[in-house]
C-alpha cells in the first residue's frame, strides 16, 4: 500500500469573487508540486491554472469519476454552491501532506446557494442561513481563518512547514493485514468489509485477488483504480448488469463487489443470488460514513437475515490518524454514530413529540444518524434538506433528552388550475409536490393537487425502541397539527412490503395509487396512501380509493401486488369495467396529450373490451367498424411491448405508442360522429 509524508492535511478557506480568487492562487500553487485537482462550475476560469493544471478541472457534478483515486492538492469551488457530495468525494482523494483550498463566495448571508436546485422543491436557488450558520461554526471549532484575499508570499510563509515534514517510510498496515488473514479464514459465503474513506478497503480486497480465485464488480470500473493498483494483475472485471445477464460465474471462486452501498439494492440482491447460484462466495465493501451515506442502511436492508461475516477498519493510510480534514469534514457532514442514547430506559408517558429547531446542528446531526439507520438511500442531499429546504418541517420524539424517533413532513398542494391542468396533460411536471402530483398526473385527479395536504416524507425509529407505537403516535402528532392549520389530507409515498403496509394502514391512511413499475433502488412498487382530515379531503380518498379498486381488474395482471389482500375483493369485479366519462377524459388526455400509457392501462382495457363486446353485438357500418388491432393485441399480450413491436415491425416503444394513438384519435372520431 502506498506511503504518504506524516503529516496531517491542511484546509485553507478564501471567500471572495471566484475569478479574482483563481487569478490569486494561480501564483501561489506554483510553489507546491502536486496534482491541485480543481473542482468547480466556473469551467471558464481554468484558464487562471498553470497550464500543466487545466485537464484536471471538473465540475461538482462528475465527482464520482473520483472514486478509487488519489490527488495531492485540490481546489473546491463553493462561490456558486455548495454542493457537499463532491466535497465529501474530493477529501476522501487527497493524501497526506495534501492543501485542499475551499473557495466561499464573498457575502454568505446574501448568498443563493445554486446546489438548492438538486434538493429544494423550488424553480429557483435560495438562501441557506442555516447550513451557512453550521459552516462558520464548524470553521470557528477547528480555527480557521476566512481570507478575503491570499497572496503567494503570505501564502507560502504561512504554510511553510510543508515543505519542512520529514519523510516517514513507515506505513502502519497492522490492522489492514490482520483482516485479510481474517478474511481469508472466513467459512462465510458472504463477507462484509465496512470502513470509512482512506482506509485502505479497495487495496485490501485487491490483495484479496491474489489468495482466492476472483472476479470484480462496481457501479463504475474508473472507481477501481486503487483496487487493480493491488490486485492480481489478470482479475477479471464485469459491470453488474453484464454479469447479471450471464447468469453463470464459472472462472472465480469469490465474486468481490467494491463501493456495493452504491449498487442498487434489486441489483445487489441478483448478484448475490447469482453468487449463490453457482457457488460462488462474496466480499462486499462499502462505505460506513460518506458522500453516499447509505452504508448503514445498506447493511441492514441487504443482509438481513443473511449468513454473512462483518470486518470493519478504523486506521486511516491515506492520511494520519486524527487528521484534522477528515475531522472537520466528518463535522460539516453530521458523520459519525450517536454517542448516548441508545440503550435508555423509557416509558410511554415520558415520550415528547415536538418539532425540531432547524438551526441546532446537534440535534440534526441525531436526526440524519436515525435517517441513515433506517433508510437505504439516506444521502447528503438529504442533509441539505435537512438545514434549509423550504415546505420541510423536522419531527421528534424524545425521551429524557434523547431523539429516539424523526419523521419529516413536506407542504404540498394548493396549486394554481392552469399549472394542474398541465400535470394532467403530462406538458408539466415542476419541482416539488410529489404525492400531489403523481395523483394528479397517474391517478387523474386534479383535485389532489388543488387541495391542501402534508406529505410525510420519511420516519424513523431507533431500533431498540421499534414495536412500541412511537411511530404511530408520531403520525398522530402530525395529523393533530394539520388538522389544526385546516389541512385537507395527509399522504405518504412508500416502498411497498407487508410490513411498511399494515404499518400505515394501522396510522388510519386508505390505499389510493400504486406505481406500474418497481422502484430502481428497492425493487419494489411505490405505494401511495391518504388520511383525510376534511370533507373534501374524505371525498377525494373515497374517489381515489373507488378508482384504484376499479383498476385493479386490469392492472393485477401486470402488478406484482397482493391485491387480494390489499383491496377488497368484491370490489375487483368485471361489473365496474363499462366505460364512463372519465375513461373517456383519460382517452382523451392520452390520444390528445401526453398522459402516460401506464396510467391509462386500465381505462384502455376498458376500450378493448368494450370494442370487442360492441363489435359482437351489432353489424356497424364498414367506415364505422375499427377493430383497434394494436391495442388489443397488446392488451391480450398482457402489455409484453417487445412482442407487438417486433409482430408490427415498429422502431420501438415510442413508434408503438404513436400507434395506438392513432387507433384511438380515429375511434374517438368515430364516437363523435356517430353521437
Amino acid at each position: 500500500m502506498h506511503k504518504y509524508p506524516n503529516s496531517t492535511r491542511t484546509l485553507w478557506v478564501l471567500q471572495g469573487e471566484a475569478t479574482q480568487l483563481f487569478e490569486q492562487l494561480s501564483q501561489a500553487i506554483c510553489h507546491y508540486s502536486g496534482d491541485w485537482l480543481t473542482v468547480t462550475s466556473h469551467f471558464e476560469l481554468s484558464s487562471y491554472l498553470p497550464n500543466t493544471l487545466i485537464s484536471d478541472v471538473i465540475p461538482p457534478n462528475q465527482t464520482k469519476q473520483l472514486l478509487g483515486r488519489q490527488y495531492r492538492h485540490a481546489i473546491f469551488d463553493a462561490t456558486v454552491g455548495f454542493n457537499l457530495d463532491a466535497f465529501a468525494m474530493l477529501v476522501g482523494t487527497l493524501v497526506k501532506g495534501s492543501i485542499l483550498v475551499l473557495f466561499l463566495p464573498k457575502n454568505l448571508s446574501t448568498w443563493h446557494d445554486q446546489d438548492s436546485l438538486r434538493w429544494n422543491e423550488s424553480q429557483m436557488p435560495i438562501n441557506v442561513p442555516n447550513f451557512v450558520a453550521h459552516l462558520m461554526q464548524t470553521l470557528t471549532e477547528f480555527g480557521l481563518s476566512i481570507y478575503p484575499k491570499i497572496s503567494s508570499k503570505q501564502v507560502i510563509s504561512s504554510k511553510i512547514s510543508l515543505s519542512e515534514v520529514i519523510i516517514d517510510d513507515i506505513c502502519d498496515l497492522d490492522e489492514q493485514q490482520a483482516t485479510l488473514k481474517q478474511l481469508l479464514n472466513s467459512t462465510k459465503p458472504i463477507n462484509v468489509l465496512v470502513a470509512k474513506r482512506g482506509r485502505g478497503k479497495s487495496a485490501l480486497a485487491g490483495l484479496f485477488s491474489h489468495y482466492q480465485r476472483c472476479i470484480v464488480t462496481a457501479p463504475n470500473k474508473l472507481a477501481l483504480t486503487t483496487f487493480f493498483a493491488f490486485a492480481k494483475p489478470d482479475t477479471p472485471f464485469f459491470a453488474p448488469d453484464e454479469l447479471i445477464a450471464q447468469s453463470c460465474i464459472t472462472v472465480a471462486d469469490y465474486l468481490i463487489i467494491d463501493e456495493a452501498a452504491m449498487i442498487p439494492l434489486p441489483m445487489l440482491e441478483k448478484l448475490l443470488k447469482l453468487a449463490k447460484t453457482n457457488n460462488t462466495r462474496v466480499l462486499l465493501t462499502t462505505t460506513a460514513d460518506g458522500y453516499e451515506g447509505t452504508g448503514q442502511g445498506f447493511l441492514l436492508k441487504l443482509l438481513s437475515g443473511k449468513a454473512c461475516q462483518c470486518f470493519q477498519l478504523f486506521s486511516p493510510i491515506r492520511w494520519q490518524a486524527g487528521d484534522m480534514l477528515e475531522q472537520f469534514s466528518d463535522r460539516l457532514l453530521l458523520n459519525g454514530l450517536l454517542t448516548k442514547g441508545d440503550n435508555f430506559d423509557v416509558s410511554s408517558s415520558s415520550i415528547q413529540y415536538s418539532k425540531v429547531q432547524r438551526n441546532d446542528a446537534d440535534i440534526l446531526r441525531s436526526i440524519f444518524y436515525l435517517l441513515k439507520v433506517a433508510h437505504y438511500q439516506t444521502t447528503l442531499v438529504d442533509l441539505r434538506r435537512l438545514f434549509d429546504a423550504q415546505n420541510l418541517t423536522i419531527w421528534q420524539a424524545t425521551a429524557n433528552n434523547n431523539q429516539i424517533a424523526a419523521a419529516l413532513t413536506v407542504i404540498e398542494g394548493n396549486l394554481p388550475d392552469s399549472l394542474i391542468t398541465e400535470v394532467w396533460q403530462g406538458t408539466r411536471r415542476p419541482k416539488g409536490n410529489l404525492v400531489a402530483q403523481s395523483l394528479v398526473a397517474h391517478a387523474g385527479e386534479p383535485q389532489a393537487a388543488k387541495l391542501r395536504s402534508v406529505r410525510i416524507n420519511r420516519i424513523a425509529v431507533i431500533s431498540a425502541y421499534r414495536r412500541q407505537n412511537i411511530a404511530r403516535q408520531l403520525v398522530q402528532t402530525i395529523f393533530e397539527d394539520a388538522k389544526a392549520q385546516n389541512i385537507d389530507f395527509l399522504s405518504v409515498s412508500f416502498a411497498y412490503t407487508p410490513s411498511n403496509y399494515q404499518f400505515w394502514i394501522a396510522c388510519g391512511f386508505v390505499l389510493v395509487h400504486v406505481s406500474s413499475h418497481k422502484q430502481a433502488n428497492s425493487g419494489s412498487y411505490s405505494v401511495m396512501a391518504l388520511r383525510p382530515l376534511t370533507d373534501s379531503g374524505r371525498n377525494l380518498t373515497i374517489k381515489l380509493k373507488q378508482k384504484l379498486q376499479r383498476n385493479v381488474y386490469w392492472i393485477k395482471d401486470i402488478i406484482d401486488l397482493p391485491f387480494t389482500e390489499m383491496i377488497e375483493s368484491k370490489n375487483i369485479s368485471p361489473l365496474t369495467q363499462d366505460l364512463n366519462a372519465y375513461d373517456f377524459d383519460e382517452l382523451n388526455g392520452f390520444a390528445h396529450y401526453h398522459r402516460p400509457f401506464e396510467a391509462t392501462y386500465a381505462t384502455l382495457c376498458r376500450l378493448v373490451r368494450y370494442n370487442q363486446k360492441h363489435q359482437q353485438s351489432r353489424k356497424p357500418q364498414p367506415q364505422q367498424q375499427l377493430t383497434l388491432p394494436v391495442l388489443s393485441a397488446l392488451i391480450k399480450s398482457k402489455n409484453n411491448q417487445s412482442l407487438l413491436i417486433s409482430s408490427y415491425q415498429l422502431a420501438g416503444k415510442n413508434a408503438l405508442m404513436q400507434t395506438i394513438k392513432q387507433e384511438i384519435k380515429t375511434w374517438l372520431a368515430i364516437q363523435i360522429s356517430n353521437s
